[in-house]
């Protein structure tokens, strides 16, 4: 299953991005990405989903409900889930405590379910990976999934933790929509068309992902093949080859074979890469 999924909606992370401006995007430009993103980039997101008959999964900033309230409403109007990426895109393994991340969630989530008139439950945390306690503060919320990068079984020791001494991972026990840090829009294309630390055009960047789609529902079709698209980038200087590869896919494959997160959101996830 082909599951397409966007983070950082609008400005809720900030009014720009945290990045360095690269030397090929002028500075104004990048100073207002965000905001490109949600003006420019979420409406002919949705038009091309619609003409498609495809619906993703938006992992919103709680924060976004309050900012951005009827672009949220568009979206959610359309078919597509809602689901919870932090408050305003914390980095979630740097949040101190349970008492503090129990907040950050209630917040998200109360301020999406304000809006859109249903509780989101799946939570893709910033940096895709979370801490000890947050399965437990999630679930107390209703979340009963997590995107997150799972990490490679055969590094680990017989004792959890991974042969290089370092921190072991905190894998959920919730359902998991495992997530690959190397298919982010934003790590595979150049900033020069749109992305932050990718090396190539976005043609080119798209040609490979779709390479990678066709193999992964070729060789595992019912396991789902996660896409992270920003707006910022997909929706702006990278939308050319987001629109095709998007068309070539749903060309190859039909809208049937598309799937929200919450649809293929399993526990079986981490069974299937090796995880103890």
């Amino acid at each position: 299953m082909i599951c397409i999924t966007f983070d950082n909606f609008g400005s809720a992370a900030g009014d720009s991005l945290p990045w360095p401006c690269p030397a090929d995007v002028p500075p104004i430009e990048w100073a207002a990405y965000n905001r490109i993103g949600l003006e420019l980039g979420h409406p002919r997101i949705l038009k091309l989903l619609e003409n498609l008959h495809i619906r993703c999964t938006y992992f919103a900033e709680g924060y976004a409900a309050i900012l951005h309230p009827d672009e949220m409403r568009a979206w959610h109007a359309a078919g597509h889930e809602i689901a919870v990426h932090g408050w305003k895109h914390e980095h979630w393994p740097d949040i101190a405590s349970r008492e503090e991340e129990d907040r950050l969630v209630e917040l998200a989530v109360t301020s999406i379910h304000s809006v859109t008139g249903e509780r989101p439950i799946g939570f893709r945390p910033p940096a895709l990976a979370i801490n000890p306690w947050t399965d437990d503060v999630l679930a107390a919320h209703g979340i009963r999934y997590v995107s997150q990068a799972l990490p490679v079984a055969n590094v680990m020791s017989d004792a959890g933790t991974p042969d290089d001494g370092t921190k072991a991972a905190v894998v959920t026990r919730l359902d998991v929509l495992p997530t690959e840090p190397a298919l982010i829009d934003g790590a595979v294309i150049h900033p020069r068309f749109g992305g932050i630390f990718g090396a190539l055009d976005a043609a080119a960047a798209y040609d490979e992902l779709y390479r990678l789609a066709v193999a992964h529902e070729t060789t595992r079709p019912d396991e789902p093949w996660v896409l992270v698209v920003h707006p910022f980038t997909s929706g702006n200087r990278a939308w050319f080859g987001f629109e095709d590869f998007m068309r070539r896919l749903a060309g190859e494959f039909g809208a049937s074979r598309f799937a929200l997160a919450k649809d293929v959101a399993s526990t079986t996830m981490r069974a299937s890469t090796g995880i103890r």
